[in-house]
């Protein structure tokens, strides 16, 4: 334990500190720190749909649109996400819950069921998002295990009026009311 508070007379405030190693420290910061929900499809080599649930798209640039997602180099999908590949970036709503867990779920099923269609370019496209962006990889960087796709920004349109679908401590969540401007 340490103690706080130094003055005369002042009763010292104990806290306890535990010690955690940097993985622990990063899963615990990460898994309350709230992030927008995506489905990234493609197609692989063979002309099959390929896609998977992510918590990291984020914007890269706005000139020229960019994007950047990260994915597992041993992940099913990975190889839908190769340079010159197009993909597709949906962006969840909130009553989306179950198209999140089908596509985080067991590769061979991801594609079975009617929450998606073929879309340009024979793309899988998911029904019902609030924002889907057609887009092509410009640059893959390995590191370790995993990888960072960064993303062209060709087309797309948006649904604004669905509210998005949140992932925050290890759980799915919709936008409560706006607290500020």
């Amino acid at each position: 334990m340490l103690a706080f508070g130094n003055k005369a007379g002042s009763k010292a405030i104990e806290r306890i500190v535990t010690i955690v190693t940097p993985q622990e420290a990063f899963l615990a910061a990460f898994s309350v720190h709230p992030a927008g929900v995506a489905v990234i499809t493609g197609l692989l080599d063979d002309g099959s749909p390929a896609g998977f649930t992510a918590t990291s798209l984020a914007s890269f640039s706005a000139i020229p649109p960019r994007a950047t997602v990260n994915v597992a180099q041993h992940a099913s999908s990975y190889p839908a996400l190769a340079m010159g590949k197009t993909v597709l970036l949906h962006f969840l709503s909130g009553d989306q819950v179950t198209t999140a867990r089908t596509m985080a779920g067991d590769f061979s099923q991801r594609f079975t069921g009617d929450h998606w269609a073929p879309g340009i370019g024979g793309l899988p496209q998911l029904h019902g998002v609030r924002g889907v962006l057609l887009a092509t990889v410009v640059a893959v960087t390995e590191v370790g295990d995993n990888a960072t796709i960064v993303l062209d920004i060709s087309d797309g349109t948006t649904n604004p009026e669905k509210a998005p679908l949140l992932y925050v401590d290890r759980h799915y969540h919709g936008v409560g009311d706006v607290i500020a401007n």
